[in-house]
C-alpha cells in the first residue's frame, strides 16, 4: 500500500510542481520575515551551540552567533528584493519555490561560511565549502520539497472549495438583469469623462497613471484608456455594490462574472467575451466570500 501511494506521487511529482503557487510580494512582510529568520537562527546557535560552538562563551558566543543571524537576514532581503524586482506571482510554480527555498538554504550556508572564514581567520578552502552545501542541501531538499507540497495541496483544496460555493451562489447574488443605469467615470480632464451603462463594464484595470476600461459593446470586448486613478474610479462606483476593488489592480462588475475558478494562488474570476482572467487578491479572499453570505 505505501509502496502504491509512493509511486502515485512520484509519477505525478513532476506535474504538482508545474502547478501555480503563491508568492508574497508584500516588501515589508519579507523584510520582517527576514528579520525573524535570522534572529531565529542567532537563538537557536546560541542556546544549543550545535556544530562545535559549545567551546566557546561569554561575549564571544554572542558575537559570533549574532553575526551568523544578521549575515542571513541581510541576505534573505537582499534575496527577496531580487525576488520581487525580477518576478511577478503569475510565473511562479510549485516547483520554483522548492528551487528558491534550496538556492536561499545554499546561499546563506555559503555567506556564513565566508563570514566563519573572515571571524576566524582562516583560508577558504573550497572542497570544505562543497562538502558542506552537499550535506546542507541533502539534509534539506526532502522537508522543504514536502512542505512546499503539502502547502501547495491544501491551499489549492482550499480555494478550489471555496470557489465551488462561490458559484453555487452567486446568481442568486448577483445577475445580468440589473436596470441600464448610465455610470460616469470622470477623468483628469473632465472632457474625457467616460459614460456608458452599468451593465457594459466587465472590469476596470489600472496601467500607471491611466486606468483601462473593459466592456462590451455588441458582444465585443471593447476598451477605452482615460487618465486617472484606481482610488478616483472606486469613488465614482461607491453607490453600485455590483462593482468590487478585488485586486490592486482590478475593479470587477460581479454581474458580468460567469465563473470562479481557483488554484494554489488563489480565486480567478472568469467573464464572457474577454479572455482575460482576474485574480482577487489573497488579502481581499475572506472579504469577497462574505459577499456571497460565505464565512
Amino acid at each position: 500500500m505505501l509502496y502504491l501511494l509512493f509511486m502515485k506521487l512520484f509519477n505525478t511529482f513532476p506535474e504538482i510542481l508545474k502547478k501555480p503557487h503563491p508568492l508574497d510580494v508584500n516588501i515589508a512582510r519579507n523584510i520582517l520575515g527576514s528579520i525573524a529568520f535570522g534572529a531565529f537562527v542567532f537563538s537557536f546557535l546560541f542556546v544549543f551551540k550545535p556544530f562545535g560552538l559549545q567551546v566557546l562563551s561569554g561575549k564571544e558566543l554572542i558575537t559570533l552567533t549574532f553575526g551568523y543571524g544578521l549575515v542571513t537576514t541581510v541576505y534573505l532581503i537582499i534575496h527577496w528584493f531580487i525576488i520581487l524586482f525580477f518576478l511577478h506571482e503569475n510565473v511562479w510554480t510549485a516547483g520554483k519555490d522548492v528551487i528558491n527555498t534550496l538556492i536561499i538554504i545554499a546561499m546563506i550556508g555559503l555567506c556564513n561560511y565566508i563570514y566563519h572564514s573572515i571571524y576566524f581567520s582562516r583560508t577558504f578552502v573550497l572542497i570544505q565549502l562543497i562538502k558542506f552545501q552537499f550535506e546542507t542541501l541533502a539534509i534539506s531538499f526532502l522537508p522543504v520539497s514536502l512542505i512546499t507540497l503539502l502547502k501547495q495541496n491544501f491551499l489549492l483544496k482550499k480555494y478550489l472549495q471555496d470557489a465551488e460555493a462561490i458559484n453555487q451562489r452567486k446568481d442568486q447574488l448577483f445577475s445580468d438583469n440589473r436596470d441600464d443605469k448610465i455610470i460616469t467615470i470622470s477623468a483628469q480632464n473632465p472632457r474625457n469623462d467616460f459614460a456608458c451603462n452599468g451593465n457594459d463594464i466587465v472590469y476596470l484595470q489600472a496601467l500607471d497613471n491611466y486606468v483601462v476600461i473593459h466592456f462590451i459593446k455588441d458582444s465585443k470586448d471593447m476598451k477605452e484608456i482615460i487618465r486617472t486613478t484606481l482610488k478616483k474610479v472606486t469613488d465614482n462606483l461607491n453607490e453600485y455594490p455590483n462593482f468590487f476593488h478585488c485586486h490592486k489592480s482590478y475593479i470587477v462588475n460581479l454581474d458580468k462574472v460567469i465563473k470562479v475558478s481557483g488554484n494554489a494562488q488563489g480565486l480567478r474570476l472568469h467573464f464572457d467575451y474577454i479572455n482575460g482572467i482576474i485574480p482577487v487578491s489573497r488579502q481581499l479572499h475572506q472579504e469577497f466570500k462574505h459577499l456571497f453570505g460565505i464565512n
